[in-house]
């Protein structure tokens, strides 16, 4: 019996051990990611606000590729430079969840921009894809912020499609998406950094 409890407390002691450390990888690479993502989706928005109220050009919109693309480069030259760091399986699955969300929201904008009429506003379900991935961070790493910040993001995506089916001109929308990258992905990556200080913290106590 002892020997099976102490084999159960070490197992314990292993998985809090990775998560700790899946944390600590997290922070030192794609918190930055989360925070560069935020802060380049939510400039690009609001820019495109200020654009299309002054002058009334839905050219602007196009602003949204040149934006997408120089964020692409940065995490793909942010990637290359942690290319030599040993990644766990559960480092590889976040990676591999996030390379998909991101590869949905392209394809879901590409096919709702093909439509002459958009069926729904593009932010909606590129809003609800970034929900889906913080919800799936927060519980792999045990994250509270992800975790919660997750389920405010869904009555935002939800109010983003009601504006686009009531008004004819939804561009309050993109203010609403600016502030919700902020909180959301930001937001994310500055308490992912503070979580690690914090585990750093108690682990230091601890010896």
């Amino acid at each position: 019996m002892d020997n099976k409890n102490f084999n159960a407390d070490q197992s314990i002691e292993l998985i809090q051990r990775m998560i700790r450390d899946t944390r600590r990888n997290l922070s030192s690479g794609s918190s930055n990611l989360f925070i560069l993502w935020g802060y380049l989706l939510a400039a690009t928005a609001v820019g495109i606000f200020l654009l299309l109220t002054f002058t009334e050009s839905r050219a602007w919109q196009w602003l949204w590729l040149p934006a997408l693309a120089a964020g692409w480069a940065a995490t793909w030259w942010y990637n290359r430079r942690r290319a030599t760091q040993v990644k766990s399986y559960t480092d590889r699955l976040l990676e591999q969840v996030w390379g998909c969300i991101a590869g949905l929201a392209a394809f879901s904008t590409f096919v709702i921009c093909m439509e002459r009429e958009w069926p729904v506003d593009p932010l909606f379900p590129v809003l609800l894809l970034i929900s889906a991935g913080l919800f799936i961070s927060g519980t792999v790493i045990h994250n509270k912020y992800m975790y919660y910040v997750s389920c405010f993001l869904l009555p935002v995506a939800f109010g983003i499609i009601r504006e686009s089916w009531i008004n004819v001109n939804p561009d309050g929308n993109l203010i609403q998406f600016a502030v919700a990258v902020l909180v959301g992905l930001t937001g994310s990556g500055y308490a992912l950094k503070r979580q690690v200080k914090r585990d750093a913290a108690e682990a230091s106590e601890n010896r």
